[in-house]
């Protein structure tokens, strides 16, 4: 195969030509992307909880959200009488405030930000099927319009789903050696831990169970880190504890309780039932990895002989698993006996979903990447599916 081709009578590289359309096609489809939620945005009318938190709490809608004084105020009602999610509901108030245009962006930013940083979770870059992936994923998934568009609904389940992918992010690439920090960066991830604990006990959930099985899991290389690494991770889990800590166990968390059923349900696992779709395609994933990742051995044997366990390469859908997968699952056991688990709620659960179904869509296509074609026709198909999908979602919020 030629390896430069003559346009207009100059000779450029097949190489540089495929490197420019991979960025023309990720920076264009980045743009569809923010112009779609954009558009989103500004034509979703107002939920009656934007409107609610528009007021301090308590006030009988006497006092706006409008001055350092009425946000604490206000901050205070939540974490005494209804829950320990005061970060969210206080900005609701502060951007009710303001213009609807500057909501409106910032969330667009936050929205595409998100999308992106999970890509980057378990790949060294975000590629054009990386990000069409996890946008995909989103886009099939349950409430799109109340996640994403509403003021209250973008900050109780975007905003802290975003601070949690940013902290996998940089937690799981430095404690595996991918990433390194300076002492300020490390300060700053350490302070970080504690505001996405303290945003939201889904979160809190998570990102707790997160921190578990990649420290329990790897316990031996944890005791092999030099010494700042180790106080830095144990700061890094402690403080994430205490900001988790605060708003599970926060007063109005119990007093709400107290006035619902907490006997163990298996409601819980409507989300589930209601995401079935992207987890059924998100589990096939793993399959063909396991097996693009042994496809060598099972050719070998060609499936004549029992082939053993130990032969396999399980490190790709280990990781996957046992550091994402099974937190996921874990921190579900406590909705069991919350009875109010909505389908919103579920986002943070999906980050792990999605961190491990974009790895995969990479892995495949790379695995595939001779086949340019097959791959840019398969980008091209999918890209229709996902925005035919995505249009009609932007007209209901269910």
């Amino acid at each position: 195969m030629e390896k430069e081709i003559n346009i207009f009578g100059i000779k450029i590289e097949r190489k540089k030509i495929s490197n420019f359309i991979k960025l023309a096609s990720k920076i264009g489809l980045i743009i569809l992307i923010l112009g779609s939620i954009f558009i989103l945005n500004h034509s979703v009318l107002l939920s009656p909880d934007d409107y609610n938190y528009t007021w301090v709490q308590g006030s009988n809608m006497t006092k706006r959200v409008d001055s350092i004084e009425n946000c604490i105020e206000t901050a205070k009602f939540f974490y005494n009488n209804w829950t320990g999610r005061i970060i969210p509901h206080v900005l609701v108030g502060i951007f009710r405030n303001l213009n609807p245009m500057v909501f409106e962006i910032v969330n667009t930013l936050v929205f595409m930000l998100f999308v992106i940083v999970i890509t980057k979770v378990l790949n060294k870059k975000s590629s054009f099927l990386g990000i069409l992936s996890v946008f995909g994923y989103l886009a099939f998934s349950m409430m799109f319009g109340e996640k994403f568009a509403w003021i209250s609904g973008s900050l109780n389940y975007l905003w802290p789903s975003a601070f949690l992918a940013i902290f996998i992010y940089f937690v799981y690439n430095y404690f595996i050696g991918e990433k390194e920090l300076n002492k300020l960066q490390k300060v700053l991830l350490i302070l970080y831990s504690f505001i996405v604990g303290f945003s939201h006990e889904n979160v809190a959930f998570v990102g707790g169970a997160f921190l578990v099985c990649l420290i329990l899991f790897n316990i031996k290389k944890v005791l092999k880190f030099d010494l700042k690494k180790k106080i830095t991770i144990s700061l890094i889990f402690i403080v994430f504890c205490l900001g988790a800590f605060a708003t599970i166990f926060a007063p109005g968390n119990f007093k709400r309780v107290n006035e619902t059923d907490t006997s163990f349900s298996w409601l819980f696992l409507q989300n589930y039932k209601d995401n079935i779709k992207v987890l059924i395609v998100t589990g096939i994933s793993i399959i063909t990895v396991f097996v693009l990742n042994n496809i060598e051995l099972i050719k070998t044997e060609k499936l004549k002989s029992f082939i053993s366990l130990k032969k396999f390469n399980f490190d790709i859908v280990k990781e996957e698993i046992l550091y994402f997968l099974l937190p996921a699952l874990i921190a579900t056991i406590p909705m069991a006996i919350i009875s109010y688990f909505p389908p919103r709620a579920f986002l943070a659960y999906e980050v792990m979903f999605m961190i491990i179904f974009s790895k995969n869509v990479c892995f495949i296509a790379k695995y595939f990447e001779k086949h340019e074609i097959l791959i840019a026709i398969a980008s091209i198909v999918l890209t229709l599916v996902v925005f035919g999908r995505f249009s009609p979602s932007t007209l209901r919020t269910n």
